[in-house]
């Protein structure tokens, strides 16, 4: 579970209600993440989803945010905090990849998983995979940090 909390300040040129910069602000997350559920309020709502491709065999994280709006005059700040986790089906993936490995491990002539002389080597592809996962999971929890970003910039310019 990765902590997630990005926060932007919008000098507004012209007067924008709560409900319109709320509008705008889903409009531009949903670009890069897919909400599932959001609760009602104009400047204080939450909303879950997950991040990652609709179209590929699995989805990245799963995201719990809050977001509060708070206005003072021309000045809007945007506060978004919450938490991403890892997605079921990227979990199950991975297992699944893991236990493939193994079964190859069985087939003679590859890495020796069951054997007594199974040595160094087929410790070390473990050991690879295993460091592998472990970046590509970090990796893919950081991510939503970085569309948030991106979207109270985006903010920013349509507004400010």
């Amino acid at each position: 579970m990765k902590h997630i909390e990005v926060s932007k300040k919008i000098i507004m040129d012209k007067e924008i209600s709560a409900e319109d910069l709320r509008s705008a602000l889903i409009g531009r997350i949903e670009k890069a993440i897919a909400i599932e559920k959001i609760s009602d309020g104009a400047d204080h709502f939450s909303m879950a989803g997950t991040s990652g491709s609709p179209a590929s065999l699995t989805r990245h994280a799963r995201l719990d945010l809050d977001v509060e709006i708070k206005f003072d005059k021309n000045i809007a700040r945007i506060l978004i905090s919450g938490y991403s986790r890892t997605a079921k089906s990227l979990m199950f993936m991975y297992l699944t990849l893991f236990f493939l490995m193994l079964l190859v491990g069985l087939l003679p002539g590859s890495i020796e998983t069951g054997g007594d002389n199974s040595g160094a080597m087929d410790a070390l592809v473990f050991v690879i995979f295993g460091i592998f996962i472990a970046m590509d999971v970090t990796k893919k929890l950081a991510e939503p940090r970085e569309f948030l970003e991106t979207a109270l910039e985006s903010l920013n310019t349509s507004f400010g």
